[in-house]
């Protein structure tokens, strides 16, 4: 499938005011969704900026934005600025929650959604305004992000919490249920984790975690920062009471765009630390009242650059144009190729899950002979962006493929390992 059609397969067509090229185009109201069978991938491919030469396996730090969410985000600027305004459109602001809460599950409430910068910002809004007193415990992983760790801390520091860890199983995935369970006491008031981790990319049982949580009323929240986008999520189903995530790493966002999940009945379980415009569902300073909004828009505020939301908005529907479940199998085609040739290496540990069901398109190693992060720059000479994992104490190396990956990028990095381990 060429370029032109496949454009056309999305709804992206001719003639619109967002130039691309040679090719001017427009995002309608809704997206077409690419005939399956149809080989999308090259024309997928061209939608990104990579130069020629250039692998790029590091989706799991961050995303690259597709040519006409960029498109796009110019010139609705240029629009924008030709009739300046301090608050943001709330039609279109409501119309992304209501297509982004249908993206995170069927049951899923726009009301359950608020527009957050980053999922750092999503992490610190749950802890800074959950009610915890001296001595409460929170659990979590030794394979949590930074983004997770100094919040959790900060706890520490603010409020005398107390950290409880377990180290992730990564042979039997559903143990960490068991590990999780081993560590609750009369003073655990919430589990925080990860939904994949960033350090092997070991997709957690979140669903089971969750049915145990919810039957001993415990508040269950998870950093979903390396899961929308890359595989299909229902968070209904998965029984979180809190889920954040950052848009720009497999969501293809501009940064500093990403969502916060609130389930509607554990709304009142945190409160609003940072508010300001749009927080409030009416006010009066002379009589001293405050309503918050009744929904997760109580956690947004202020003046919000709106572009980067369009932009977040437009790549939601490129993912959902294309299909997360066929974006899945993709990317695990890929990661799971690449899996198998590491694994005929005998200087190479794998670190990600010996569960298949427990791995995902981020796959996480090691060479016996040549530390980290060797690999890693050496990859780096060989123009292949990878990432080194410290976290967790791995000290290995990880590789992110997605929908803009393919065989050819595989076997350059498959042709770089070798090269060193041969030395």
């Amino acid at each position: 499938m060429n370029r032109k059609n496949f454009l056309a397969t999305l709804g992206i067509v001719a003639g619109g005011s967002v130039a691309l090229g040679k090719t001017g185009y427009r995002l309608p109201g809704y997206i077409l969704p690419a005939p399956a069978g149809d080989d999308i991938w090259p024309a997928i491919r061209d939608e990104f900026s990579f130069p020629d030469g250039f692998v790029y396996l590091n989706t799991g730090g961050i995303g690259s934005v597709p040519r006409h969410v960029r498109s796009l985000f110019s010139d609705s600027w240029f629009q924008l600025e030709t009739n300046p305004t301090p608050g943001h459109d709330t039609t279109r602001w409501n119309q992304l929650k209501k297509e982004m809460a249908l993206f995170l599950g069927k049951d899923v409430d726009p009301s359950e959604i608020g527009l957050v910068n980053t999922a750092t910002e999503g992490i610190n809004i749950i802890l800074n305004g959950y009610p915890f007193e001296k001595g409460d415990e929170i659990i979590t992983s030794t394979h949590e992000h930074v983004a997770l760790n100094v919040p959790l801390l900060n706890q520490v520091k603010r409020k005398g919490a107390v950290i409880r860890t377990f180290e992730p199983d990564r042979s039997d995935n559903l143990n960490n249920v068991k590990l999780i369970g081993n560590l609750i006491t009369k003073k655990t008031r919430m589990v925080f984790i990860t939904h994949r981790t960033t350090t092997t990319g070991q997709l957690l049982p979140v669903r089971e975690i969750g049915q145990m949580l919810r039957a001993r009323d415990i508040r269950f929240a998870v950093d979903g920062a390396q899961a929308p986008g890359s595989m299909p999520i229902d968070l209904k189903e998965l029984m979180v009471d809190y889920y954040a995530f950052s848009c720009h790493k497999w969501m293809l966002a501009p940064r500093r765009t990403g969502v916060l999940y609130v389930s509607k009945d554990k709304l009142e379980t945190l409160a609003p630390i940072t508010v300001g415009a749009y927080s409030d569902n009416g006010f009066s300073l002379k009589d001293g009242t405050l309503n918050f909004q009744p929904s997760a828009q109580r956690f947004e505020y202020g003046t919000q650059n709106e572009l980067l939301y369009m932009g977040m908005h437009a790549s939601l529907r490129f993912i959902n144009s294309i299909g997360v479940e066929r974006i899945r199998k993709h990317n695990e085609e890929l990661s799971e190729s690449f899996y198998s040739q590491l694994s005929q290496i005998s200087d190479c540990e794998l670190l990600s899950p010996v569960e298949r069901s427990a791995r995902s398109s981020m796959i996480t190693f090691r060479l016996k002979s040549k530390p980290f992060g060797d690999v890693t720059t050496i990859m780096g000479k060989d123009n292949i962006r990878v990432r080194p994992v410290g976290e967790g104490g791995m000290n290995g190396v990880r590789v992110s493929f997605h929908l803009y990956n393919d065989r050819s990028d595989l076997d350059r990095a498959m042709e770089s390992i070798r090269k060193i381990v041969k030395g």
